[in-house]
């Protein structure tokens, strides 16, 4: 039967039948118009319709709170993986600045709650949580809030320079996707102060019409934060301004940073010296001991004189991690002698080689930053740490990519750490995805942030490993140093003086290049000239002159004395001369004058003073002596007084010419 049926349906409809379908006049047409219209309008089609509408509904909802909530997935994997892929670096850079400018019902935020273990202090003021975002990603102050919003408990924007300049050519700023790093050569591309104060003020006159109990009325016209509150105008979290200098300005002029701590200090809870930036010519040099010591001197008075009553902002100082023992030694120094309150280490690198880098980018001229730079950026902090007292904090900053790098630099003795690239390539989450890494670690070692800064030093008894005995000692040495460094170059000095003196009195002596030249000349003049000739005359060439001359001054002496006396003839003189020679020698051994006794014929050489003076002194006889060699001559019956006493009188004279 059931076959039946079926078989009968399998059957062509007769033709009767169709035309009344088609007919129009057949009543059959208005029965069949429900069959055929569309399902969506019967009553059917309702709870479909309703389910449709409240996915479509829902799928926004969820898409929106995705877009809200900074920690999604959405971001680090969706969102930014397609800003890379259609926009360079640069462009990037500038299209997230200006979404976290925009209104706040327009753009992400973090909308978990920190832990109370992330809670710490800094300058006196209580923060939040450690995480901060460096200066280079907000440089004119343009989306503060923002980054406020998505979690960060330290915001530094800048570097600000004076004037405005448009930094280095394009293209300046480079991904290094395989290293998980950035190169960037801006060269402090900036609007100027003005901008960034104006930014400022502006931001705190909303804030005043939005919380009028806490500014005076009318509102002057320059207003000042509240007392009661940080600059930042939310508890928990600081503000912070990076100060540059404009690459016209003079290398040893302080002026840029004077400028920017008066007009923007104001406004700070801290003010960071930029002296590390490797893309303006000169700046780096600013690191050394005298010159950043004299520079922080100038920054700290001119803060001192700020009409802000007791709430004066904080100054720090941002150095690179390329700096050796010793340069970090005097920028330690140059913190404590200047007064400042802080240090941030470290700006991007200008290494390369040691990187061992991946990147096709890696020659790009500019300072690197990212994950590379971490373990530069760590051991500069473990260095710096024991040369501070713990009253002076650090802010770690340079390649931190998770908690346990964040732990890391906290462990050497960094009270806070800053992000820069990693937030470049994680999108608007990564703050809240590093502080749930280290609240992580924290519950699970029953610990604190505030507890792990400085828990490296904690093995050697000594607070941040500093030890102010040591450093006294070490003060001591340095002093020690200096002082046998002075004496050694006193006593060269000296040396040198006395050499000079040698040299001199040689040449004065005769013993000098040019008296040798000038007395070979002089020794075939005719005797009976100057004394000065005698003196110096060249032996070999008295040899073939009328009259023997005596080698020496002292036996130039004797012999003009003899001849002036007339009483003795030359050979006598010569006589005398060699006898009084040998005598010396024999008893004595030397003149005097330290000069050796030789005969002029006998060829050695006459000692000069310098040996003179490094030889043992010998006691030497300072009676002069002639001896003369001739016949006793009988007494004269008769002697002319007259003639006797001039005679005596000649002698006498040439007597006294021996000293």
């Amino acid at each position: 039967m059931s076959q039946s049926i079926f078989s009968s349906l399998r059957r062509p409809l007769s033709s009767s039948f169709r035309s009344s379908i088609t007919t129009p006049s057949s009543p059959l047409v208005r029965t069949q118009i429900p069959l055929i219209r569309n399902a969506s309008t019967t009553p059917a089609s309702g709870p479909r319709q309703f389910i449709s509408s409240t996915l479509f509904v829902a799928g926004g909802v969820l898409l929106i709170a995705y877009y809200y909530d900074s920690r999604s997935l959405l971001h680090e994997h969706v969102v930014m993986p397609l800003i890379r892929l259609g926009f360079d670096a640069e462009e990037s850079h500038k299209l997230a600045v200006r979404l976290l400018s925009l209104d706040k019902w327009a753009r992400p935020r973090d909308l978990g709650v920190d832990d109370t273990s992330l809670q710490t202090e800094l300058f006196g003021q209580r923060i939040s949580n450690p995480v901060g975002v460096a200066a280079g990603f907000d440089k004119d102050a343009d989306a503060i809030d923002g980054l406020f919003d998505l979690g960060f408990g330290y915001v530094e924007v800048g570097s600000v320079t004076p004037e405005p300049q448009p930094g280095n050519p394009k293209p300046r700023f480079f991904r290094l996707e395989e290293d998980s790093a950035a190169i960037n050569r801006y060269g402090f591309n900036s609007l100027g102060h003005g901008h960034t104060l104006a930014k400022l003020r502006a931001r705190l006159v909303k804030f005043s019409q939005e919380h009028p109990s806490y500014f005076p009325n009318p509102l002057p016209l320059n207003p000042l934060p509240p007392s009661n509150l940080p600059r930042s105008l939310r508890p928990g979290q600081l503000l912070a301004v990076n100060l540059g200098k404009n690459k016209s300005s003079a290398a040893d002029s302080n002026e840029d940073y004077i400028k920017g701590v008066k007009l923007l200090g104001p406004y700070a809870d801290l003010v960071v010296i930029n002296v590390s930036s490797p893309n303006t010519p000169g700046l780096r040099a600013l690191q050394g001991r005298e010159i950043l010591e004299n520079l922080l001197k100038d920054v700290v008075k001119e803060r001192d004189q700020l009409q802000n009553d007791q709430n004066l902002p904080k100054i720090a100082v941002k150095v690179a991690s390329d700096l050796t023992e010793d340069e970090l030694a005097d920028v330690a120094y140059a913190v404590r002698s200047s007064g400042v309150e802080g240090v941030i280490v470290s700006n991007t690198t200008i290494r390369r080689k040691e990187l061992e880098l991946q990147s096709s980018r890696q020659d790009e001229i500019g300072g690197l930053s990212g994950k590379p730079l971490f373990p530069y950026a760590l051991d500069s902090i473990k260095t710096l740490r024991p040369l501070l007292p713990p009253s002076i904090p650090i802010i770690g900053c340079g390649g931190v990519t998770s908690g346990e790098d964040a732990l890391k630099m906290a462990g050497a003795g960094a009270s806070l750490i800053q992000l820069y690239t990693s937030f470049g390539y994680r999108g608007v989450g990564t703050p809240r995805l590093i502080k749930d890494e280290i609240t992580s670690s924290l519950k699970s070692s029953k610990s604190s942030w505030s507890h792990e800064i400085g828990k490296d030093w904690k093995s050697t008894g000594l607070e941040m490993g500093w030890d102010e005995n040591r450093l006294k000692q070490e003060s001591k040495n340095l002093q020690n140093e200096f002082s046998n460094l002075n004496n050694l170059l006193k006593t060269i000095n000296d040396k040198e003086d006395l050499n000079s003196l040698i040299s001199q009195a040689e040449l004065a002596l005769g013993r000098g290049k040019d008296s040798s030249e000038s007395s070979a000349k002089t020794g075939s003049e005719e005797v009976g000239g100057p004394r000065d000739n005698l003196a110096g005359a060249d032996p070999s060439a008295s040899a073939s002159s009328s009259q023997p001359q005596i080698t020496g001054q002292t036996g130039g002496d004797v012999a003009e004395g003899l001849i002036e006396s007339g009483g003795v003839g030359a050979q006598q003189i010569q006589e005398a001369a060699t006898t009084t020679t040998q005598a010396q020698e024999g008893e004595q051994g030397r003149l005097i004058e330290g000069v050796s006794a030789a005969t002029p014929d006998s060829g050695v050489g006459a000692p000069s003073i310098q040996e003179a003076l490094l030889s043992t002194p010998v006691a030497i006889d300072l009676t002069p002596r002639v001896i003369v060699d001739r016949p006793v001559a009988p007494e004269p019956t008769m002697v002319d007084e007259r003639e006797k006493n001039e005679w005596a009188q000649s002698v006498r004279d040439g007597q006294r010419r021996l000293v």
